[in-house]
């Protein structure tokens, strides 16, 4: 279901909903920013040409239920000639190849269309098939298909698949004789997406001309963009917004999330602060049919996303169904509800706390989702400095466990701060850049927010910003990193121009690669966890390793002694007299016995049958057994990490009763 539901993704940021229209001049001039910025690729290449044309085919068919190996391989593997070919083109600012390649989708699109015709004439079945579909593991590793026939299968179990992810999130159950209604939901969700290759809008209306490049464009410049590394990316003016709201964690709104459903459009979510939840009257599963007194049930998803788009302070007034106490064999009512937009601060996925009792004190939980940075002074390291400060409030705080599993990072300047909640001062970031400069990101406070044992939560999730933080907390010795054997492995820093300064072109690209203060790199390798305690994602390939084109890590000096290189002569006066003097001195408390700790927690895993069951059922190609019903409902790592924070306050012996 997770690879269906990337496919849709992907294939869905080809949507056009925007008023300017790419012309083909635009990506020469916008790769000509990218190679200004990228690290180390300053001009097209052969091997980016190549890069680019796999690249432009698995944005459209991922997972290999589209497209037959033959009518690909030329460009999967295209001759000397072809790539000479492209260059040529590039230089020429045309682009008659990625055309060619893009009709070669178009006629896929038409032969799956075909396929799927002949299967909505027995919903029912369909939908039973779905309930019952069990999923394939690895199909983006597999290779295309030699045969119509198997790729006819594999295109059925995409669309079966589509509708079993449909299923698991509805509001309701899905009511007997709603078969039709729901296999007919997904093949519109699918051909809307699959629109944009025949050049159609959302309703199957042919576009003009323009709009028609404009898409094509589109993938071109993504396609090229995705070809520099790994985490160099094009964006469209919808991806921008939704990236933006993601890393300023704010919006203008109603406060709903959206989601379609058998009968129409639906509230998924009320956003917790938002102008629907202070309202009080709009319920999760409410659909809606009406903006401002006008109809919206013959409405797109787009277009209804559209028409509720305003500014702040604007009023508008939602006609929805809703079925009484959630029953949907009854009569839904209608319903009237008046909103006004205004500006949302998302609070969920920020940073939670819950203290657990310890001796006369506490231990501290906190969970920080992500590196965020907004207005009004929003930021990862506030709301973390304020939970630290709540948690000190219940008790004396004898330990602390930061839990940053699966966050995946943002904004490098809280990385920082948050870094320097936990040190005096000193050196959090080396970072270099194509030119060969060097610069230096440092804590500069001189206070802690927190000194005692401390455990960084972490999985192979973990990435950028997070490894960040735990790398510098780790070479400091300040802290004790638990979790998978391995973070992710990101260790690049990109520029974007999605924040900030007003942009019509919407990127990120690599221009740099960061160090912890030893000098490491976590490229590739990641941090490695000083006690493994293994997560749902111990065997999962994922990781910087298993992108397409990383750049390889490599290191640099340390940077424990900063000699204050990269600060000018009048900045180095104030650094050397408030800077220097409370500098952060590595530890080695911790390294001295971590054998202790290790060996303490090893075997209370080997003693804990639910860690045991927790450990096979995530090995490859397990059966689950009846008897395993009820493994994992608690959170088992943050247990262990408890356990260890435990183990660190006793070694310190600075709890006053027990």
């Amino acid at each position: 279901m997770r690879r269906i539901f990337i496919f849709l993704i992907l294939l869905s940021s080809s949507c056009f909903a925007t008023d300017t229209l790419l012309k083909k001049s635009d990506i020469k001039k916008t790769m000509g920013h990218l190679f200004e910025y990228h690290i180390d690729k300053k001009g097209m290449s052969d091997i980016l040409v190549r890069r680019s044309l796999k690249i432009y085919i698995d944005m459209f068919d991922p997972v290999k239920t589209y497209l037959l190996e033959q009518e690909c391989e030329s460009y999967l593997h295209p001759n000397e000639r072809l790539v000479r070919k492209v260059l040529d083109e590039y230089e020429e600012g045309e682009y008659t190849t990625y055309f060619n390649l893009d009709a070669q989708l178009k006629s896929a699109v038409f032969r799956a269309r075909e396929w799927r015709k002949g299967w909505l004439n027995d919903p029912v079945a369909l939908v039973l098939q779905a309930r019952n579909l069990i999923p394939e593991k690895n199909e983006i590793e597999r290779d295309f298909s030699f045969s119509e026939q198997i790729l006819k299968q594999r295109h059925r179990r995409f669309f079966l698949g589509l509708i079993a992810l449909q299923i698991d999130h509805l509001p309701h159950p899905l009511p007997p004789g709603k078969e039709a209604k729901l296999v007919a939901l997904c093949e519109k969700k699918i051909r809307t997406i699959e629109n944009f290759y025949l050049g159609l809008d959302e309703n199957g209306r042919e576009l003009t001309d323009e709009a028609q490049n404009h898409l094509v464009y589109q993938r071109i410049m993504k396609s090229l963009a995705k070809s520099l590394d790994a985490h160099t990316a094009y964006y469209s003016p919808e991806e921008a917004y939704a990236m933006k709201v993601q890393l300023e964690k704010g919006m203008c709104g109603i406060g709903v999330v959206l989601s379609e459903g058998v009968d129409g459009v639906v509230v998924a979510e009320v956003i917790k602060g938002g102008p629907a939840a202070k309202n009080g009257l709009l319920r999760t599963g409410d659909t809606i049919v009406e903006v401002d007194g006008e109809s919206v049930r013959e409405y797109s998803f787009a277009r209804i996303l559209e028409v509720l788009r305003g500014e702040e302070g604007s009023k508008t007034i939602l006609g929805v169904m809703r079925y009484p106490d959630g029953n949907v064999s009854l009569q839904p009512d209608f319903i009237r509800v008046q909103l006004v937009r205004s500006m949302i601060i998302l609070n969920d996925k920020r940073c939670d706390y819950e203290a657990v009792p310890f001796g006369d004190g506490v231990i501290g939980k906190v969970t920080l989702y992500s590196f965020y940075e907004g207005d009004d002074g929003i930021g990862s390291e506030r709301d973390l400095r304020e939970a630290i400060s709540e948690l000190q409030k219940q008790g004396p705080l004898y330990g602390l466990v930061l839990d940053m599993r699966d966050n995946t990072g943002g904004f490098l300047s809280q990385a920082v701060k948050v870094s320097g909640l936990f040190i005096t001062s000193g050196v959090v970031v080396i970072s270099k850049y194509s030119d060969g400069t060097v610069k230096y990101y440092r804590a500069v406070d001189g206070s802690l927010a927190y000194d005692g044992p401390l455990v960084v939560l972490v999985s192979k999730g973990s990435a950028s910003a997070t490894e960040i933080v735990a790398g510098t907390l780790q070479d400091y010795g300040v802290a004790v990193i638990v979790g998978d054997e391995n973070t992710y492995g990101k260790g690049t820093i990109q520029h974007q121009t999605v924040t900030g300064v007003r942009s019509n072109s919407f990127f990120k690209v690599t221009i740099g690669r960061y160090y912890t203060v030893s000098g490491k790199s976590t490229q590739i390798e990641g941090v490695k966890a000083d006690i493994i305690v293994p997560t749902l994602l111990k065997n999962e390939k994922m990781g910087e390793a298993y992108l397409d084109y990383p750049l390889p890590a490599d290191n640099v000096e340390p940077a424990f002694d900063d000699h204050l290189m990269d600060v000018d002569q009048y900045a180095q006066k104030w650094f050397k007299k408030y800077y220097l003097s409370t500098i952060q001195k590595p530890t080695f408390y911790w390294r001295e016995r971590l054998a202790l700790l290790q060996s303490n927690s090893q075997k209370r895993l080997e003693k804990n049958k639910n860690y045991q069951v927790f450990l096979q059922v995530i090995e490859p190609n397990h059966v689950f057994s009846l008897e395993e019903d009820n493994f994992g409902q608690n959170d088992l790592q943050m247990e262990e990490a408890i356990n260890i924070v435990s183990d660190m306050i006793l070694l310190k012996g600075n709890i006053n009763s027990y």
